[in-house]
């Protein structure tokens, strides 16, 4: 090969390495981001959201205020939100003037007993991104599996874990 072609094959392989060794996560919009989550309790819920609020914060991120998150989740398109639909997005975008929109969907499996007399448990995280337009942004889901003295424990563990690795993936 001579000089010419290795340089151009080097270029090529330069914007390939570009194009697919990212993470596909487009930025985040510029504004406030509102963030809705859904588990199994309200427990769980919340220690999701604080670990998403708390990772965006950290990075520079404008979070909507509990006062008005609040109200986001009082209105009844924050359950249509939840679910993907676009249009709640928009109308509550709007409403309370938010520009970017993540929700948690978590799910937890109950917590086993293992041969080492401690409880293992696991729980998955569908987390979605959308645009106050109604573009998603970005969606994932990711595992979380955690061991704990109690079922309680393993439980929490799971999730926080599940959520730390949400957050990290969605940021990075």
């Amino acid at each position: 090969m001579n000089k010419g072609t290795k340089l151009c094959a080097l270029a090529v392989m330069a914007c390939l390495l570009c194009l697919f060794g990212t993470s596909g996560f487009a930025e985040l919009p510029k504004g406030s981001i509102a963030v809705l989550t859904k588990g199994p309790s309200v427990q769980h819920s919340a220690a999701v959201a604080s670990i998403l609020t708390r990772e965006l914060l950290a990075k520079g991120h404008k979070v909507v205020d509990p006062k008005r998150l609040e109200a986001i989740r009082r209105s009844k398109a924050a359950a249509l939100a939840l679910e993907g639909n676009a249009d709640a997005i928009i109308k509550l975008s709007k409403q309370y003037g938010f520009s970017t929109m993540i929700t948690a969907q978590l799910q937890a499996g109950k917590p086993v007993l293992n041969e080492f007399q401690l409880y293992t448990g696991t729980s998955s995280l569908a987390i979605m991104v959308m645009s106050s337009g109604g573009q998603m942004i970005y969606a994932d889901t990711v595992m979380g599996k955690q061991v704990g003295y109690t079922p309680d424990e393993a439980a929490q563990k799971s999730i926080e874990a599940a959520a730390k690795l949400a957050v990290q993936k969605m940021l990075q």
